[in-house]
């Protein structure tokens, strides 16, 4: 129940679902419960919650149709793990994260057929343990199984979640929007995370715009070997998008501070391996990859 998982909630909640919220975090958990979900700022919500848990193995005892996971994904093999022992082997699960490739993994433990994977275009802060402090929404938002076994369901959630506001659509191609958004956070992210700077810090200083530039590139390159292309105004769009993102400090700038490890390696490590498989060099990626590492060493 971070700020992507508090705002998909109230979401899902306003839209009639009976939702379950689910975090370690107990202050968190039971707050929510007695003064509900508020979203604040861009978006403006108050809902009332009901049911609540501290586990992944308290969610079997609900008979729940799908599990959305927007836990960050160095912990997301133990989360999946847990929810398989959980007892709910027919609910759909549903990677709401960033990076690359976070919908396999899951896939490996529950099966093609019960996964789904979510591409967010919000984000924001706590500002409360109950309250996220909405940034930005780049609507549409999209969501699509990896089989056909979930196609139903991935369009239910896209139709709820339209119904009050989040925009949310299902592509033909989740991997274009997938690459898409890794590229975007790849560019950023580690950045501010290493110089501790905010978005717009990085973006209006023009050594950090450079460096910016070069981590797109060589990204933009590196999806176009993949397959994904974007067109010749890509570049400038994605130059345009990062520099809007205001004094937001990121995810990963946070985790630092908190002694936590980032999502480095599902984003420019990941870009950076499948550069390699194409036998391309990849000295940006690897580079902010390997600096990254040594902050998570760092500040533990």
């Amino acid at each position: 129940m971070g700020p992507i998982g508090t705002a998909l909630a109230a979401h899902l909640i306003e839209a009639g679902a009976f939702v379950v919220l689910c975090d370690v975090d107990r202050e968190k958990i039971d707050q929510m419960k007695d003064k509900g979900i508020l979203l604040e700022n861009l978006i403006e919500k108050e809902v009332g919650v009901t049911e609540t848990c501290y586990s992944v193995q308290d969610l079997g005892r609900y008979d729940l149709d799908l599990v959305a996971i927007s836990v960050k994904t160095p912990v997301l093999k133990q989360v999946v793990g847990e929810l398989d022992k959980s007892g709910l082997y027919k609910a759909f699960v549903m990677c709401a994260q960033n990076g690359l490739d976070n919908e396999m993994e899951a896939a490996e433990v529950v099966g093609e057929g019960r996964t789904l994977r979510m591409v967010v275009n919000y984000a924001g802060g706590m500002s409360a343990p109950n309250t996220m402090h909405v940034i930005f929404f780049n609507p549409p938002n999209y969501v699509a199984a990896l089989a056909p076994q979930g196609e139903a369901m991935a369009a239910t959630v896209a139709e709820m979640l339209s119904s009050v506001g989040l925009a949310t659509e299902v592509p033909d191609n989740i991997q274009h929007y997938t690459w898409e958004k890794a590229i975007l956070n790849a560019a950023l992210a580690p950045v501010c995370a290493i110089t501790g700077l905010t978005m717009r810090e990085v973006t209006e200083n023009p050594t950090g715009m450079g460096l910016v530039k070069a981590i797109l590139e060589e990204s933009i390159a590196v999806a176009e070997a993949e397959g994904h292309t974007y067109g010749d105004d890509f570049l400038e769009f994605c130059t345009k998008y990062l520099k809007a993102g205001g004094y937001h400090r990121p995810s990963m700038l946070v985790d630092l501070d908190n002694g936590l490890l980032t999502e480095i390696d599902r984003m420019n490590g990941r870009i950076a391996e499948y550069g390699r498989q194409h036998g391309m060099p990849v000295p940006v990626n690897e580079t902010i990859t390997a600096l990254v590492h040594l902050m998570e060493k760092r500040t533990k």
